[in-house]
């Protein structure tokens, strides 16, 4: 049985490529592409769009489909490398619209079958502490791409080059995990113990949380360098906001994953609250403290926001949350197909970022105000029992029935 510290790390890559990488590259580049390439905003809008698509449709996959677990690891990863060196050999608009399709659907598929595989194995090992490491992947992701493109602003390297460069990159951190995707999927954790019950809790707040979510993080996600440089007027200060949203994310995922935490629900409010402050800031405080801290805030929600998506999708449906992580996903996918195009129509409309801002806040009141709405229906977590936890001293043994402490 493989450590669950390397397979923690690995399913931080995985998540790291998936969304560091298959997800929000063309973040940092966009800029860059506007300049060298002549996208347009609403071009950068749809790009933007069309990998939510993709997104979409690869959360669908995984949901409506029992796809083999490690098959769909591997493929999503090859695919997510094959993307982003498209985006450095296309000529054309269409055909960066078809690699960042390819790299939406395989973003999907890792973040689907990379979180149900990897948090598997933690809870089987016991080592649910190692989720924060887990789910800072995209963080670290974000942090990588984000510094590089920032650091190396001046050293005349065009967005093809950037493209090509991280697609290599991408090839050989998948070279590095490929061997530890060996592990096999671990077995279903049992619901309850003997004479248990679970709890017969909806799973529709939670599915629109975390749409809500999808839509309202996605517009500053998207567009935050953009942003940067309307408000502040400087172009070289723009680069550096996104390397800052990375390390929010990272270090608030491991401290509240290290934290107990008495609701998933109640980490879910503080994350749509911290989302909310961070928009407004952005919008009300057009300067380089206010937009700092509005990043900060903003970047400290969105990996956080899916662990306890996550932690609460597993309690839900605790013996394989394979299909609900996959609803998810979709929800989450829907929110970010509609974000950009709209976010950019709205700014070149008004010529500003203020309408979409208002927009994503807008989003962020609703899911605050479902996530509450279950607090105050009792949303509190129920400890499982021992004797559920394969691998537990109070498992039942497998000559008799009767559960034993040893």
């Amino acid at each position: 049985m493989r450590s669950p510290v390397p397979l923690s790390l690995a399913g931080m890559t995985v998540l790291a490529l998936a969304l560091g990488i298959g997800r929000f590259l063309l973040t940092p580049l966009l800029p860059l592409m506007q300049v060298d390439a002549g996208l347009s905003l609403v071009g950068g809008g749809w790009l933007a769009s069309i990998n939510n698509i993709g997104y979409l449709l690869g959360a669908l996959l995984c949901t409506a489909l029992a796809l083999p677990q490690r098959a769909s690891l591997r493929v999503g990863l090859v695919l997510v490398a094959l993307g982003t060196l498209g985006m450095g050999l296309a000529p054309s608009l269409p055909l960066w619209l078809l690699c960042r399709f390819v790299a939406g659907v395989a973003a999907a598929m890792l973040m689907v079958h990379g979180i149900a595989w990897c948090s598997a194995h933690l809870r089987l090992h016991g080592r649910l502490g190692l989720e924060a490491v887990l789910y800072s992947g995209p963080g670290v992701g974000i942090i990588a791409s984000g510094t590089l493109v920032a650091a190396l602003h001046d050293a005349g390297l065009d967005s093809a080059r950037w493209w090509l460069a991280f697609g290599v990159a991408s090839a050989a951190m998948i070279a590095v995990i490929w061997r530890a995707l060996d592990a096999p999927a671990a077995p279903a954790v049992a619901a309850v113990a003997k004479g248990g019950s679970r709890d017969a809790a909806p799973t529709w707040p939670l599915v629109a949380i975390y749409g809500l979510f999808g839509f309202g993080y996605v517009i500053p996600a998207t567009f935050l360098p953009l942003i940067a440089d309307a408000q502040l007027h400087l172009p070289a200060l723009r680069e550096w906001f996104w390397p800052l949203y990375g390390v929010a994310t990272v270090l608030a995922t491991l401290l509240l994953g290290a934290l107990p935490v008495r609701s998933n629900y109640a980490g879910l409010a503080g994350c749509c609250l911290s989302m909310l402050l961070g928009t407004a800031l952005c919008l009300y405080w057009p300067s380089r403290a206010g937009l700092a801290l509005g990043t900060v805030l903003e970047g400290a929600a969105i990996t956080p926001v899916v662990m306890f998506a996550m932690r609460e999708a597993a309690r839900l449906a605790p013996r394989d949350p394979t299909r609900l992580i996959g609803a998810l996903t979709v929800a989450f996918g829907i929110g970010q197909i509609v974000g950009p195009p709209v976010a950019a129509t709205l700014a070149a409309r008004h010529h500003g970022f203020a309408a979409p801002l208002e927009l994503a806040a807008l989003a962020s009141v609703l899911a605050l105000a479902i996530a509450l709405s279950r607090l105050r229906h009792g949303g509190a977590l129920r400890a499982t029992p021992r004797a559920a936890l394969p691998g537990s001293p109070c498992a039942p043994s497998p000559r008799s029935p009767r559960t034993e402490c040893r």
